[in-house]
């Protein structure tokens, strides 16, 4: 192809990126009788022994959650232990030999290890939902270990929903208001807590003598959190309520330090650790809630119900609510499948809410199907997905999604009825996999969570044929515009593996982030061979699953399979990320 038809292409790519910030709009549509087929082919011994392994390690995670009780404040705070950050686990069950190196790789559709439970931090909350007051508040009680090697001397939280009030210059002035925090304590000392001077949205809390690495400790604190009228991420419109990064979190401790990127709108500077959340809410007794984990209680009382949610080995916790949801559910492979709208407020008619519906149930079974596969099993037990009003394409939180219900008309579309709808939800849903069970800094190294998460819109085309998904793949490919020959017209998108700021404007990374990165990550596979970039992936997410992963993890795998002289590697390798050169 001569460069002028690879700019138009380029062009094509870019424009379509800055179209939708939170999701590209290139989709497949499932051909459920191919799936069928090809799963059919699949179903080997090795398959069925896969399963079994997987069924054994669910009864035994849930044998030991029942058996799990409760610390009180007072013993957790003199409770020592030695550190017990998990370093990088090697592939464990089956595996598969790829590549000339003796690359070993799990195999396809592998169950993923939840991190042991004394290794993640304990939250339980005591919320209530306040909608004549737009209001969540609440009690929580937070236990965590420093397992780091240095001693904390301080605790960093972050508090981003005060930035939707005034925001001392950093908020959007939507009718939310600084979070109240108060009553903070360990069970032994009171605490303030001091905000930083150029982050609003970072809080300080000195400790009355240091954490030392290995020690656990618990925090109690209660809060209040103005709920923004806004149909954005955190934000109530038409009677739904978004309600996500809502309670005072604590930050990531990295490189010897507390992170706190600075938050922004197109993208996401979210960070933090691997939790288990018990989580009660009380809300008038007409509210229907999806949340991350699972309900596991309800009582109604006086005109209130009283939910209660318990969501493991997650990143945060999320809810959505509204008094006119319509909630329908289905079950694919042990895993429900919730999908909530407002049919009464709804952008759209209830006929076209219907298909989007059907669409979306459809969308997330393939998408568990083609991300289970290639990267290994999801291993929750639900999965939400919320049609509501939301400036941004969609948004991923643990276990749930949401997604812009101005997608759910037919007519919107590249090529097929919903086809931009079922790109983005598949994209979200990857997500679950790139930011959810591996997690990065994505405002350090935003291409690790929506470069790949985007490259995993492809994958969801290799796996569910249509027409419009190998019209897809054949744009991202060498074919329609070769990265390398064109390194000279990408300066201002390379490296990828920047901080967010670093890009000299919002659309620049934008486009780097999510059109650029997977086009990238898609050559890269044509180089390796599909099956191959496959396995890495597989190895990369068993390797660092449930922790924190870097750009220099990934690279690791990639040398490991492909070797250091591998010069076709090299070359796209160092072109694209700096920390490869």
């Amino acid at each position: 192809m001569k460069k002028s038809a690879r700019l138009i292409a380029l062009a094509l790519i870019m424009t379509m990126g800055l179209s939708l910030v939170a999701c590209d709009n290139n989709s497949g549509r499932r051909k459920s009788k191919k799936r069928d087929r090809d799963r059919d082919r699949e179903e080997t011994e090795e398959t069925e022994e896969t399963e079994e392994t997987e069924e054994t390690e669910e009864t035994e995670e849930t044998e030991e959650t029942e058996e799990t009780t409760t610390t009180t404040t007072e013993e957790t705070t003199e409770e020592t232990r030695q550190t017990v950050k998990p370093g990088k686990k090697p592939s464990a069950g089956e595996t598969e030999v790829y590549g000339e190196n003796g690359f070993m790789a799990p195999v396809n559709g592998c169950p993923i290890e939840l991190k042991p439970e004394d290794e993640r931090y304990h939250y339980v909350m005591d919320l209530e939902l306040v909608p004549d007051d737009n209001i969540v508040k609440g009690h929580i009680n937070f236990t965590f270990y420093n397992d780091t090697e240095d001693d904390w001397n301080e605790l960093c939280m972050r508090d981003y929903s005060s930035l939707f009030g005034d925001g001392h210059g950093q908020g959007f002035d939507l009718k939310g208001a600084d979070t109240v925090i108060e009553n903070i304590t360990d069970g032994k000392n009171e605490y303030s807590y001091e905000r930083d001077s150029k982050d609003y949205a970072t809080i300080w809390i000195d400790l009355k003598s240091p954490l030392k690495p290995g020690e656990v400790m618990t925090l109690d604190y209660d809060f209040e959190s103005k709920i923004p009228e806004v149909s954005d991420r955190y934000g109530v419109y038409n009677n739904i309520y978004n309600v996500t990064n809502f309670y005072p979190i604590l930050a990531e401790y990295a490189d010897g330090e507390w992170s706190h990127e600075p938050f922004y709108t197109a993208g996401e500077c979210f960070y933090s650790e691997i939790s288990d959340y018990e989580v009660t809410i009380k809300a008038p007794e007409d509210y229907i809630f999806v949340s991350s984990g699972i309900e596991v209680d309800s009582d109604s009382k006086d005109g209130f119900v009283t939910k209660k949610f318990e969501a493991d080995c997650v990143r945060d916790f999320v809810f959505c609510a509204s008094n006119e949801f319509t909630l329908e559910t289905k079950e694919y492979e042990g895993v429900t499948i919730n999908v909530v709208y407002n049919g009464v407020n709804s952008k759209q008619s209830d006929s076209d809410m219907e298909g989007a519906v059907e669409k979306s149930f459809e969308t997330a079974e393939n998408s568990l199907y083609a991300f289970g596969d290639a990267f290994g099993i999801y291993p929750y037990e639900e999965l939400d997905i919320v049609l509501a009003p939301i400036d941004a394409g969609g948004m991923e939180y643990p276990n749930l999604i949401i997604i812009n219900d101005a997608y759910c008309k037919p007519s919107y579309k590249y090529v097929e009825d919903y086809d931009i709808l079922e790109n983005c939800v598949a994209h979200e849903i990857g997500h679950q996999w790139f930011m959810g069970i591996v997690g990065s800094s994505s405002g350090a190294e935003p291409w690790l969570d929506e470069s790949v998460t985007s490259y995993t819109e492809l994958v969801y085309c290799e796996y569910i044929a249509s027409e419009f998904g190998e019209m897809t793949l054949e744009g991202n490919s060498k074919d329609s515009y070769d990265l390398v020959e064109m390194e000279e017209y990408l300066e201002d998108y390379f490296p990828l593996d920047r901080k967010y700021s670093e890009f000299p404007s919002e659309g620049v990374y934008v486009t780097a982030a999510y059109s650029i990165g997977k086009a990238y990550l898609y050559q890269l596979e044509e180089t390796i061979g599909r099956e191959e970039f496959h396995a890495i992936l597989r190895e990369y997410v068993h390797r660092n699953a449930f922790t924190n992963a870097s750009t220099d993890d990934l690279l690791e795998v990639i040398y490991e399979y492909a070797g250091t002289d591998n010069e076709e590697v090299n070359e796209l390798l160092i072109m694209g990320l700096a920390r490869a050169k």
